[in-house]
């Protein structure tokens, strides 16, 4: 299973290679202030108005941990992928950690649990000179929220909504572009 999995990987990142047309590669990051992670995005050129990459995620605060986010992107642009609008849609897993509470709301242990969704999501990449790039993307996306509680008014499910699972995500992402 394994060996597929990265024969897979092996034959996308070549196909975007033979059938770049604009690049090779773009490469950016960013730092998430409100709700505290780092972001780093590869992504590779499929066609002349299309490319795929993966988002990878870690975060800081509250529910920490690792989020991969594979995507698909279409370019608008009829001259190619290197900058313009673009529509995204991506597949996000997360699995982080979390304080699970006992019936007296004492924190008891520290658990590992699974996140799973999916997003879209529109934005644009701009180039500065020939290498440098700038993206912002506004994403809107839905994802399982954590293991139910002992808390009587669920605070942890409102919690989560109102940041590592919000439905709406802003970025804006610096990066380089070979």
């Amino acid at each position: 299973m394994k060996m597929k999995i990265t024969m897979l990987f092996i034959v996308l990142f070549s196909t975007g290679l033979i059938y770049a047309q604009n690049f090779k590669g773009h490469v950016s990051a960013t730092y998430g202030i409100i709700n505290e992670k780092i972001r780093l995005q590869y992504e590779m050129p499929l066609d002349s108005q299309l490319s795929y990459g993966i988002n990878m995620n870690y975060y800081f605060k509250g529910w920490k941990g690792p989020v991969v986010e594979p995507f698909i992107r279409i370019y608008r642009k009829k001259d190619g992928n290197t900058e313009g609008f673009f529509g995204q849609a991506k597949l996000i897993y997360g699995n982080l950690s979390t304080l699970d509470s006992n019936l007296r709301g004492f924190a008891v242990e520290k658990k590992r649990w699974s996140t799973y969704g999916f997003g879209i999501s529109c934005g644009n990449k701009f180039l500065l000179g020939k290498h440098f790039t700038i993206e912002y993307i506004t994403v809107v996306r839905l994802l399982s929220a954590p293991p139910v509680t002992y808390d009587y008014f669920n605070y942890d499910k409102l919690a989560w909504y109102l940041s590592t699972g919000l439905p709406i995500d802003l970025q804006l992402k610096f990066g380089f572009q070979f």
